[in-house]
């Protein structure tokens, strides 16, 4: 009964998905019939409900893990004192950013409201200059326009502060490019231990890595007189975007599969089936 459950819970959206995605050329499920639009926009919603929910849940459960790691002081649970700080940093931060922002947007739309009222008065009046305008304006309008314009002159060629940037071009994209730099390291020393010319595709694949890798490199450009260079871009630009396509294809007739097994309930693992239950 619960891998039937289970199986159901699979085949209900997957199946309404799928005569949504058909249905435009399908009258009996238009306007006319189950109305699939409006039925596409509860379930769209409800599936930000249900998605909102599992970050919580996940938010929940690192905290719980993390505390149980300080409360016993479980070996290095120094890093669990990180994540708290910087999770509390990051959304300070960012909270902070969200306050700037709304400020900005509120004084932008009241010099936009003010300036609208300046031009339609000196559209009434032809004659009157700009300064006349500013005089028939309320104090509050006159204001308005004033911080729309320090506003604009502070973007345009000062500085303001914004922590959300700060986060984002000083602490994550330098991490990002740390842990990447880190990965591509240990990955190149990986695949030089591992790899072994034992048969001719090695020795295909071990000859384009070599053409890409000192055809991309100053280097390799300048001993062989932009020669290299240009095989490693035919081999970027011709080979590399047909293999490209044979993997996406491959990847797509994947996911078809993979998909027609969880609807038709072949999927032993995920309904949880797979040992010792029929």
């Amino acid at each position: 009964m619960r891998a039937k459950l289970i199986w159901l819970a699979i085949l209900i959206p997957t199946a309404y998905f799928l005569l949504v995605f058909l249905g435009e050329g399908i009258p009996a499920l238009g306007k006319g019939g189950l109305n699939i639009a409006r039925t596409e926009l509860y379930a769209t919603r409800s599936i930000q409900i249900v998605i909102n929910l599992a970050i919580g849940l996940g938010v929940i459960n690192l905290f719980a893990h993390h505390l149980k790691n300080i409360a016993r002081h479980r070996k290095d649970w120094i890093y669990s004192v990180v994540v708290f700080v910087s999770f509390f940093a990051v959304t300070g931060a960012l909270i902070h950013q969200y306050r700037i922002d709304a400020g900005c947007r509120a004084i932008e739309t009241a010099g936009r409201t003010a300036a609208q009222r300046l031009d339609a008065t000196l559209a009434q009046h032809p004659g009157m200059s700009r300064a006349q305008g500013l005089g028939q304006l309320t104090a509050a309008d006159r204001e308005a326009l004033q911080q729309a314009e320090q506003l604009a002159e502070t973007s345009r060629h000062g500085y303001r502060f914004e922590p959300g940037l700060l986060y984002a071009n000083y602490i994550r994209r330098p991490l990002e490019a740390t842990v990447m730099a880190l990965l591509g390291f240990y990955i190149t020393y990986a695949a030089y231990r591992a790899f072994r010319i034992r048969s001719m595709e090695a020795t295909v694949m071990m000859l384009s890595a070599a053409i890409v890798i000192l055809g991309s490199d100053s280097f390799g450009g300048w001993l062989t007189g932009g020669r290299l260079t240009a095989w490693a871009d035919f081999d970027n630009r011709v080979l590399n975007s047909g293999m490209q396509r044979g993997l996406a294809i491959g990847i797509g007739v994947a996911i078809i599969a993979g998909s027609l097994r969880m609807m038709l309930g072949l999927e032993k693992g995920i309904l949880g089936t797979g040992q010792g239950e029929q």
